[in-house]
């Protein structure tokens, strides 16, 4: 392949073979780009649109009157935002051989294709801007966080079911799904399924790390970039197919900078025989449709209640005798010995899984190192907040 001229001069652009396997790589990476199709995308952005038709189709008689069906037409505008990327290399770079300059590039351009693949996940997920990891006001409202809605909570034991209630309801909102993006921790779950009580996996393909490109039929990708910037998200499930749209500029500006601190490091490149290559790409993505799409979420951790512990009425019992922040209005109290405090909102019942019902003050019959968990949950049994203490042998009623 030869080298353009003007490559080392301000504003070249990547040749198009470079530009061809930079997206082929950011398609193998990114999630989103994976499941979903690419559209090609115009510099001032692209105008997708979604019919719904409001009826079903008629049946005419010969000569007959045809009624009106009605149809909604939602438009949903691809913009294109910069991002780019630049590295330091050596000054040889500007001096070198024409094909170890072409070498130096398609190692520039391996890794700018994974950041693009890493970003289009976290831009589109999550409404970060990847290298600060905060809320871009560029991208605003257009990520799956904020524009689906339809979550439902993460059962650890049991992911497949989390996954039929999120196929459930896309289908009532009349959707259709094609793809599932899955965390690594839920993928975890998924490959921890068993048929019974020790039998053999039920997803052995997902074993050891496995990452198949299908679970019964279903097309899958798993991905960090699901729960990285969101701790609560472990999934994405829907028609990725039709309604998450993708593309690019191809047009993608390089530019090699020989003079300054164009990254703000604070070392100038003359000073240290460097050169500077930055990269800019324009990319776009819209959802399309949102109700197309279920987002499987964990619950975020639990309030927490600092507990104090004494010594109980009776030989061997300890009590609860201070919990800040008290108990609030219509809410109460479960405890479980040598347990954990479960994620906001978990349903817990008396009786269940060694939870018991407690009333302030009550005695809890304990050893010394055992440990007491106290949760305060609402009249449905959801969890609120908690908090756990060790039991010292002074916080036990000695016998006499």
């Amino acid at each position: 392949m030869a080298m353009p001229n003007n490559v080392l001069e301000r504003g070249a652009l990547f040749v198009p073979e470079l530009v061809t396997d930079l997206i082929n790589k950011v398609q193998g990476k990114s999630s989103l780009a994976k499941l979903s199709r690419q559209t090609p995308l115009a510099f001032n952005g692209n105008r997708e649109f979604t019919f719904t038709m409001d009826s079903d189709v008629a049946v005419v008689a010969e000569s007959g009157a045809k009624s009106h069906g009605g149809v909604t037409i939602t438009p949903v505008t691809i913009v294109p935002i910069k991002i780019e990327y630049g590295a330091r290399v050596s000054d040889e770079f500007m001096y070198a051989a024409e094909e170890e300059r072409i070498n130096i590039l398609r190692a520039f351009n391996d890794g700018f294709a994974r950041k693009v693949a890493r970003g289009l996940d976290l831009m589109a997920m999550h409404g970060v801007n990847p290298r600060a990891g905060t809320a871009s006001s560029v991208i605003g409202n257009n990520h799956f966080d904020y524009a689906v809605t339809e979550t439902i909570p993460y059962l650890s034991a049991d992911p497949e079911g989390n996954i039929e209630d999120a196929v459930s309801a896309i289908r009532d909102a009349g959707g259709n799904v094609t793809g599932l993006i899955m965390s690594p921790e839920f993928a975890a779950a998924i490959a921890a399924l068993t048929n019974g009580v020790g039998g053999p996996k039920l997803y052995p393909q997902l074993a050891w790390g496995g990452s198949p490109d299908s679970l019964n039929g279903l097309p899958i990708d798993i991905n960090s970039t699901v729960s990285e910037m969101n701790t609560t998200d472990l999934a994405i499930l829907g028609d990725f197919s039709t309604m998450f749209h993708w593309g690019y500029a191809k047009e993608i500006p390089l530019e090699v900078i020989a003079y300054g601190d164009p990254d703000n490091s604070g070392a100038d490149l003359k000073g240290y025989n460097q050169v500077y290559i930055r990269a800019e790409l324009y990319l776009g993505w819209g959802i399309l449709a949102p109700e197309s799409f279920v987002r499987i979420v964990q619950e975020p951790a639990a309030g927490t209640l600092t507990i104090t512990l004494a010594a109980g009425t009776k030989d061997g019992t300890t009590k609860v005798s201070s919990v800040t922040p008290s108990l609030t209005s219509g809410n109460s109290y479960l405890v479980k010995k040598n347990g954990t405090v479960p994620r906001y909102n978990t349903v817990l019942t008396a009786g269940v899984d060694g939870w018991l019902a407690y009333t302030f003050g009550d005695n809890i019959v304990a050893y010394a190192g055992e440990t007491i968990t106290l949760v305060e949950v609402t009249s449905e049994g959801k969890v609120v907040k908690g908090g756990t203490n060790v039991v010292e042998a002074s916080e036990i009623k000695a016998g006499t």
